[in-house]
């Protein structure tokens, strides 16, 4: 079981007034890495990216011998191919509607 919780962009560049940079530093890296290998290999590991679903988790752990079902995982998987491609879409989304003026003016330049 993979269990992750990716940095929080959305609701970093929700925030008035946030600069492209603030955006950049909330960009994870390799928490989408691992979503994604988790979710590929879905047949043997379970891919969890929704807080929300630790309760029904636990349980079904409880119930099962401390295993997650081949349903479960797939369930799973489908809802962290989404929750990384939503996360993409967010980034891609904030620096498409920033323009370079914005973008360069962030930074500091030394001649």
């Amino acid at each position: 079981m993979v269990v992750v919780n990716l940095y929080p962009f959305r609701q970093t560049v929700a925030k008035a007034g946030v600069t492209p940079e603030m955006a950049r530093t909330n960009i994870d890296i390799g928490g989408p890495c691992m979503v994604r290998a988790s979710a590929k290999n879905y047949l043997r590991v379970a891919s969890v990216t929704d807080p929300q679903d630790y309760p029904n988790l636990v349980n079904e752990l409880k119930d099962h011998g401390g295993t997650l079902g081949f349903d479960t995982r797939f369930k799973l998987m489908k809802k962290a191919f989404a929750h990384t491609a939503e996360y993409d879409t967010a980034i891609a989304a904030f620096f498409t509607s920033r323009t370079w003026e914005e973008v360069h003016n962030t930074y500091t330049y030394q001649a």
